[in-house]
């Protein structure tokens, strides 16, 4: 055997190996402020380019399953208002992961806005009771987001509220975060919102509408708004729901959409592909002022 061929065989031992290491084993661990040390919060962790990823819970910690990631898979720790952190696959499993995270510095531009005095809805508000979107579960949506574009012109204009159409829901509450962000070759890149905004949509059916007055956000041009799933509180039993002719009825949260314009976006997870779906938009809008 040549010398090519013997670190070739090695090298494919080493990745079986891993491989084996790997199967049922879980990454866990915490992720802290850097400066403060204290616990953060519903930070997104994703591997990149999957869907596989979760957030950390109230206390910062986090388990992320590893079943057949490879060693050098990068894993990206993320939250609005702090420095991503890409760590491998390697450097992670069979520790006691403190990860800490740095605060991210913006620097804000002096935005001077003339008001017309004017107000109007952006978004989709007129929807249909036949179609619909949305998650299941309780876990297993932890990090996926879905939402739409705004096309709110050249001029700077502030949001007053955002208000989303719940068709049905079986939870109390479901707490999900806010995302407005930018595009580049229709998808959605930069995040516009330098804090965390969380709200809590506690209708059982209806339209809930959620005032964004105090945060000052100022946007203009075209944007991507989207919800993403952070915890669902207390299933109601009698609320399950069943779909697409499914005998077992499940704990959901499912939103109305116009099926006929818009441009729909959805990912699994913190990492995962965007999934643009043009003629169609969930019940999300914002009134603006202008």
């Amino acid at each position: 055997m040549n010398n090519q061929n013997y670190y070739s065989v090695i090298n494919l031992l080493v990745l079986i190996f891993f491989a084996s290491q790997m199967h049922g084993q879980k990454i866990e661990g915490k992720l802290v402020d850097s400066s403060t040390k204290e616990s953060l919060a519903y930070v997104n962790i994703g591997v990149i380019n999957s869907s596989r990823g979760t957030i950390t819970d109230e206390t910062g910690k986090f388990v992320l399953e590893c079943d057949h990631l490879a060693e050098d898979a990068q894993i990206r720790f993320s939250m609005i208002g702090y420095k991503p952190k890409l760590v491998l696959v390697s450097e992670l499993i069979g520790m006691n992961n403190k990860i800490a995270l740095k605060k991210a510095s913006y620097s804000i531009d002096e935005v001077v806005v003339e008001w017309k005095g004017e107000t109007r809805k952006v978004g989709t508000h007129r929807v249909s009771n036949r179609g619909v979107c949305g998650w299941g579960g309780t876990n297993f949506a932890k990090g996926h987001e879905l939402g739409l574009r705004l096309e709110l012109g050249s001029n700077t204009v502030k949001i007053n509220d955002v208000n989303v159409k719940v068709h049905q829901q079986s939870y109390d509450t479901l707490l999900v975060r806010l995302h407005i962000r930018s595009l580049k070759n229709g998808i959605p890149d930069k995040e516009l919102l330098n804090e965390n905004i969380f709200i809590n949509i506690s209708k059982s059916r209806g339209w809930q509408s959620i005032a964004l007055s105090k945060y000052n956000i100022l946007v203009k041009g075209d944007v991507v708004l989207s919800l993403e799933w952070i915890r669902a509180s207390n299933v109601i039993s009698k609320r399950a729901i069943r779909v697409n002719g499914k005998d077992d009825a499940t704990p959901k949260i499912l939103f109305n959409i116009d099926n006929k314009k818009g441009t729909f976006y959805t990912r699994r997870g913190s990492e995962a592909q965007w999934k643009v779906t043009d003629g169609s938009s969930p019940g999300l809008y914002v009134s603006i002022s202008e």
